[in-house]
This record gives C-alpha cells, structure tokens and sequence, in this order.
C-alpha cells in the first residue's frame, strides 16, 4: 500500500465508509513509517544547518580576526 491509499483508506474510514479493520491498520502503519521518514529527514536536516552555522560562525570570527591584525 503507497501513502495516497493509506490516506484513502483513513478518510474512508474517518467518512464512516465499510473498511476491513486490517486493511485500516495497515494504512496506520503506512502513515506512520512515513512520518518517521520525515522526522528523520528534519532531524538531518537540522544538524546540516547547524554545523553550517557553526563553520559560517568560526570563518566570520577567523576572518574578522585577520582582518584587525592587518
């Protein structure tokens, strides 16, 4: 089952329509894997801008530091 069935079967279910209680738990899960995917992704994502925050920090220190020796 792909992510827009998954989201078809939940609606479905949310609307009242008949759905097989495993075909509904299966579309949870679904749903779930791949929000841990996403949070994953925003986690990674996250560390990525900080360390290049952190380079971008020492850089400007560094090259304001040789710029004042100058």
């Amino acid at each position: 089952m792909d992510l827009k069935q998954a989201e078809a079967v939940i609606e479905g279910h949310e609307n009242g329509d008949s759905v097989y209680e495993q075909e509904y738990i299966d579309a949870l899960e679904v749903i779930k894997d791949y929000m841990a995917k996403q949070v994953s992704h925003w986690k990674t994502e996250a560390l990525s801008a900080r360390t290049a925050l952190k380079y971008a920090q020492m850089y400007s220190r560094t090259s304001f530091q040789d710029w004042k020796k100058a």
